[in-house]
């Protein structure tokens, strides 16, 4: 079967390929491992936004886009299974997601995996991360509206839709430092 968009498809190899290999050598913009729970936090970049308003699939398949959460605070995180920092943050975010949930925030984990949900949620599964929303951006559209340059990367997303910092790298979500640092930027 043929691609009907193979310039498309191209495109999207290579951006794959740039990811992966950002993300192999520690992320674009971040460089280096977090030498402790918040030191990722210096990259963080205040910023003001409207949340773009191009869709990605939720977890039962359906097209939403961030205004589906639109009245909800929310800590929005881009991730692939083959991206090794990414990994080590689920963990924290699932966390963050407990300790979030009280106060209203939530969390939404948005896969880069080009196998979507067939890949993500059995890899979520096995290694036991549940409680966050979860999204596919199958063909990085939403991914590319964002100018994303590296994995992991995470967005603060007010409830009025404004998206307020960026953050690249991963990082110990679930360290009262970290907390700190991102809550005034989801509740502002």
């Amino acid at each position: 079967m043929s691609d009907p968009h193979p310039s498309l498809s191209g495109q999207l190899c290579r951006r794959q390929f740039s990811l992966g290999l950002a993300c192999a050598i520690g992320g674009i913009g971040a460089g280096f491992a977090p030498k402790s729970a918040h030191a990722v936090l210096d990259t963080l970049k205040p910023l003001s936004m409207p949340s773009p308003k191009t869709p990605f699939l939720d977890h039962r398949g359906y097209e939403v886009s961030l205004d589906h959460w639109r009245g909800t605070p929310l800590l929005v995180n881009f991730w692939a299974t083959w991206c090794p920092p990414c990994v080590h943050e689920l963990p924290s975010l699932m966390r963050l997601h407990d300790i979030f949930a009280a106060d209203g925030i939530k969390v939404l984990l948005i896969s880069v995996d080009r196998k979507g949900q067939d890949k993500a949620l059995p890899f979520l599964e096995e290694l036991q991360i549940t409680g966050p929303d979860l999204g596919f951006d199958v063909n990085s559209r939403l991914a590319k509206a964002l100018n994303l340059r590296g994995l992991p990367t995470t967005w603060c997303v007010r409830a009025d839709g404004m998206m307020t910092a960026q953050i690249t790298g991963d990082a110990v979500w679930d360290d009262p430092k970290v907390i700190a640092k991102i809550r005034p930027y989801l509740e502002g």
